[in-house]
């Protein structure tokens, strides 16, 4: 009678494991099927990188590493863009990124990506070289 208990004492911690790993891959499918929809329509939303000047253009950081601070930035032309759609669906990316990083234990560099600095180039917003 005793080796049952135990045996059930020893499988119940182990079923319980199992069963929080399945709801992390569950959590970690959802999550990354949202990025992936939010990054095509920020894609989408940022296409139209048109300028007439440095001025037209602007810069938002992108993901979170583990470690902190963004991945990178994205570059955009304010003048083309519904920025508070941008800023909400980025700092929707960015929280679930975060999210993501620590269901998955994931490794950063830990480099501090700086902003760039940003130049109108054949009429469209880049990153200066």
């Amino acid at each position: 009678m005793n080796y049952i208990k135990i045996s059930y004492m020893l499988l119940l911690p182990a079923l319980l494991l199992l069963s929080c790993q399945e709801d992390d891959e569950e959590q970690i499918e959802v999550i990354e099927r949202r990025m992936a929809e939010i990054s095509a329509n920020v894609e989408a939303l940022v296409a139209n990188k048109s300028c007439n000047g440095a001025g037209d253009c602007a810069s938002i950081a992108w993901g979170a590493k583990p470690c902190g601070g963004p991945w990178e930035y994205i570059v955009y032309a304010p003048s083309n863009v519904d920025v508070p759609q941008l800023e909400a669906l980025v700092t929707e990316y960015n929280q679930l990124n975060q999210d993501l990083n620590q269901l998955k234990g994931e490794p950063s560099d830990c480099e501090l990506i700086g902003e760039p600095d940003l130049e109108c180039a054949d009429n469209l917003c880049a990153i200066k070289n």
